[in-house]
């Protein structure tokens, strides 16, 4: 894992900025120049959320981009799998891997991370609100058959 890329980064600024401001379209221009990166990298950036209807553009003199639905109805997972891809520890190309040491431990491991990440919101995320973290998490001998035993 080799943590945020910057797509995801800036993809999140792109939504809190727009989501900041739901009655009045941003250009890519204002964008460009609020997150201090390049349109060119911006529009890279927008073509993905627009086609997962994250965003919407809208033509005309007063166009530009606006957020699709309210900042508490897009989840962080559904944003990190969009500009950085699956969360993955064990990138083979099957589940039953043979190359990897207890691929259930990674397999569990990603699915635990997929649903923290499911339960924040881009509205948590711009309110500084996150979800409880366990402190410490315990793997007994059985706990790939009962669930991870948080």
């Amino acid at each position: 894992m080799n943590g945020l890329k910057t797509s995801l980064k800036v993809g999140l600024a792109i939504l809190d900025l727009l989501a900041r401001s739901p009655n009045h379209p941003l250009t890519v221009r204002e964008m460009a120049e609020k997150l201090r990166q390049s349109e060119k990298y911006l529009e890279q950036l927008l073509l993905p959320l627009r086609r997962a209807r994250l965003v919407v553009s809208l033509r005309g003199p007063h166009g530009g981009y606006r957020i699709a639905r309210p900042a508490s109805y897009i989840t962080l997972l559904e944003i990190a799998q969009l500009l950085q891809g699956p969360i993955t520890f064990c990138d083979c190309p099957t589940r039953d891997c043979r190359d990897c040491l207890s691929p259930p431990i990674w397999q569990a491991l990603e699915s635990c991370i997929e649903t923290s990440m499911a339960g924040v919101t881009l509205a948590d995320i711009m309110a500084g609100r996150f979800p409880m973290v366990p402190r410490r998490v315990a793997l007994g001998p059985d706990w790939v058959e009962g669930g991870l035993g948080i």
